[in-house]
């Protein structure tokens, strides 16, 4: 067995209840987590919508479940149900050390069940187990049932609630109580398949190659997060508090009814700032062996909805569930919130389909009053509230909303279109785009469709000094927001970055994003060969992530057929600006932002005119099994 791993990818055929292992030593080439899981579809996975022929790949890089802070993270990968391309997560909580621990590294499921069942991995043994009567629970109550049954400190689970169950296709997987493995419709997938979760009970240490080294980095690592400016804003309010509708100043980027603007004053923003919700704050969570703890365990005593106890609360939350709708209510946030989590649905889908709702009643497209006592106004808190819970339940404008905002555009049809916000297919929930030049790029580019988890740099939040970004990037301007200039760059630097941390496991908020100095590619190439022994330098550490991101590119366009003219932003980006604060009068120029795509395709070695990899570039990166198809 390599040191790093368990040691076993486990097959799951749900359709014959056959399980097959293969040694993980046969993939070490793809490390692990993203990659392994991006490269494992694409090599099984066929244009075929039945869910039958559905694969969906989950995986924990080597640095999962080491010691090393943050080395907790989880990759989930499939076909996007939104958008048919590629979908990858990168989820917290303790899944990933717990299936390494219970023997496995990744677990690769196909195949429909007879009836509902839920794959227990325990003791390097897997087994289905009927799972009728856990039909219908909630996240919470899955969670307490699962404890109940099996009594193990040592437990984690990646399950569906009742949205997945009813394959909403903006429901997602959640692991434990709120850690979410967003984007993709990946919990329409599990329920789909009747698959109602992966629990690994698992205690067993995974050996490392350098023991006393890996000890002494962890306390290395340890001393420099916790003495890192970005990370003590993490640690202060979490991203809550950092990036939350304007931030800790009030003046951060938030996206504003339906990203109609980016812009909250500081005394708008107020009441669902980080700092407002401490009053109902009893604790600080995170996964296993954090320090930064970026998860918020709030309780508290509604009016409307009575007694909340809720955790998490990240940016996304906060812009997509309240300032995105027009709403300021703490009550109603953290409700919107609270089922989400319970119901196992994506925010940022669920942001957008909300948001597009809202305004669709505006301009007239469709009626403000709906089933359930909904009426659709702008701030209305209590029928938001109801719309996430309809989307949860499938019934009423819910079910609409539920299949995505692309999806409900096209039924509704008209001027509809013109307010879908989304990319390739998949509603974006976002801020600083009009702004933020490298940001934007990044979510133009999404292979997964949207989101800023991708390219999106945080060199332009973080302001990088001049003298940084020049020795960094060659580039002066990378911490400055409105400069085009090398912003593509850039981008396509962050894009391997961002495969090789989500590959080995380690969470993005502190390695490399946040932070530069921590987690560049040469320290973690170093990781990589004090806990496993494979020797690889910086440079092809970083190469093996851009290799990541070039087949997921490849794969997003055989499946889905996504290229250079994809790759864009609604037109509300380049005809509206941001109506004040620090970046009043911004917005997107489309003569630059080709300047930029252009520099960005020609970074990574693919075509220009057509955004994708080159014959070439495939073969050079060892991909050209791909274009067999």
């Amino acid at each position: 067995m390599p040191f790093g791993y368990a040691g076993k990818i486990l097959w799951v055929d749900l359709t014959s209840t056959e399980f097959r292992e293969e040694p993980t030593e046969s993939y070490l080439e793809w490390i692990g987590g993203r990659s392994l899981g991006s490269f494992l579809l694409s090599r099984h996975q066929q244009r075929d919508d039945a869910p039958e022929g559905e694969f969906i790949v989950v995986a924990a890089g080597p640095l999962v479940a080491t010691g090393l802070p943050l080395g907790t993270r989880t990759a989930v990968v499939a076909r996007n149900r939104l958008s048919g391309g590629i979908s990858y997560s990168n989820v917290g909580g303790d899944f990933g050390t717990r299936l390494k621990m219970a023997g496995y590294d990744g677990v690769v499921v196909c195949g429909v069940s007879q009836e509902p069942v839920y794959l227990l991995l325990q003791d390097s043994e897997a087994k289905l187990v009927d799972a009728r009567p856990l039909k219908g629970l909630k996240i919470s109550e899955l969670r307490a049932s699962l404890r109940k049954t099996y009594g193990s400190s040592a437990l984690s689970f990646l399950g569906i609630g009742p949205a997945g169950e009813r394959e909403v296709p903006i429901s997602c997987l959640m692991v434990d109580r709120a850690h979410a493995a967003g984007w993709g419709g990946s919990g329409a997938i599990f329920g789909a398949k009747k698959l109602k979760a992966i629990v690994a009970i698992g205690d067993q240490p995974v050996p490392v190659f350098d023991e006393a080294r890996v000890r002494a980095k962890i306390q290395q690592l340890n001393w420099r997060i916790n003495t890192s400016e970005a990370a003590a804003g993490l640690i202060r309010g979490g991203t809550h508090g950092m990036a939350g509708a304007g931030g800790f100043s009030g003046l951060v980027p938030t996206a504003v009814r339906n990203l109609q603007d980016e812009y909250l004053s500081p005394e708008e923003s107020a009441p669902i700032r980080e700092e407002a919700f401490r009053r109902w704050e009893v604790d600080r969570v995170g996964c296993v062996g954090c320090g930064v703890q970026c998860l918020h365990l709030y309780e508290m005593e509604s009016s409307r909805y009575g007694r909340l106890v809720s955790e998490g609360m990240h940016a996304n939350s906060v812009r997509g569930l309240a300032s995105n709708w027009g709403v300021n209510d703490p009550e109603d946030l953290l409700m919107a919130h609270t089922l989400c989590n319970e119901y196992g649905l994506d925010v940022d889908g669920v942001s957008a389909a909300v948001a597009f709702a809202l305004e669709c009643a505006e301009q007239g497209i469709v009626a403000r009053e709906q089933e359930g006592g909904v009426h659709l106004e702008w701030g209305d808190g209590p029928s938001a509230v109801t719309l996430v819970r309809q989307i949860g339940e499938g019934i009423g404008l819910g079910r609409l909303l539920g299949k995505g905002v692309f999806e409900a555009a096209e039924e509704i049809g008209g001027g509809s279109r013109e307010l879908a916000m989304t990319v390739k297919r998949v509603g974006i929930n976002e801020q600083g785009v009009r702004s933020h030049r490298a940001w934007a790029l990044g979510i133009m580019t999404s292979t997964r469709g949207g989101g800023h988890l991708g390219g999106s740099p945080q060199t332009e939040n973080r302001r990088v000094s001049p003298e940084i970004g020049q020795r960094i990037f060659k580039n002066p301007s990378a911490g400055d927001p409105t400069a085009y200039e090398g912003k593509g760059r850039i981008a396509a630097w962050t894009e391997g970055l961002k495969c090789v941390v989500d590959s080995l496991g380690l969470c993005y908020f502190v390695y490399g994003w946040y932070d530069l100095s921590l987690g560049n590619p040469d320290e973690l190439a170093e990781l990589l060969y004090l806990v496993t022994g494979i020797r690889m330098s910086g440079d092809e550490l970083h190469r093996q992530g851009l290799r990541c991101h070039t087949l997921e590119r490849y794969f997003s366009y055989l499946h889905g057929g996504y290229s250079r003219q994809d790759d864009r932003v609604p037109e509300r980006f380049f005809r509206s600006q941001v109506s004040g604060g620090p970046y009043r009068g911004a917005r997107l120029d489309h003569g630059e932002v080709e300047k930029m795509l252009d520099e960005y395709y020609a970074c990574l070695g693919w075509d220009v005119r057509t955004g994708l990899p080159t014959e070439a570039r495939l073969k050079e990166l060892g991909l050209d099994f791909l274009m067999a198809d």
